[in-house]
């Protein structure tokens, strides 16, 4: 029998214009711990129980507004009520939509970070 290979995990590696703006982000308002920040502060990795989002300093103008706002992470959760919380007692400066149930059965909510990237948060209705 063949080896099967496996995908222990995905790690979006999103371009930024602040490296350090967005791992204080990320771990102020959303609970991700810091992992790695070069000295430079051209990259960055943020965490949360062991699934990482990676951050690289955008070359130029062009390449940020090729990916401003045309990014979203979809984040399964467990818990999503206590998140949810959080987020409200230290609200970010950036767009929220609302925890909301949605027709095809996730409890949902939205956060834009500094950049535009579209952080949705879900969980599967018991």
């Amino acid at each position: 029998m063949a080896f099967r290979p496996s995908v222990l995990s995905i790690s979006p590696i999103l371009a930024v214009r602040d490296v350090e703006v967005s791992v204080a982000f990320y771990g102020r308002y959303l609970g991700f711990q810091q992992v790695f920040v070069m000295e430079d502060f051209s990259y960055g990795v943020v965490a949360f129980d062991g699934q990482s989002i990676h951050f690289t300093r955008a070359e130029d103008r062009a390449a940020e507004r090729a990916t401003r706002a045309r990014l979203a992470l979809y984040i399964a959760v467990r818990g999503i009520d206590a998140l949810w919380q959080r987020l409200l007692t230290n609200p970010p400066p950036t767009r929220v939509r609302a925890l909301e149930t949605t027709p095809w059965g996730m409890r949902e909510f939205h956060v834009m970070d500094p950049d535009g990237c579209l952080l949705r948060f879900g969980e599967e209705q018991g």
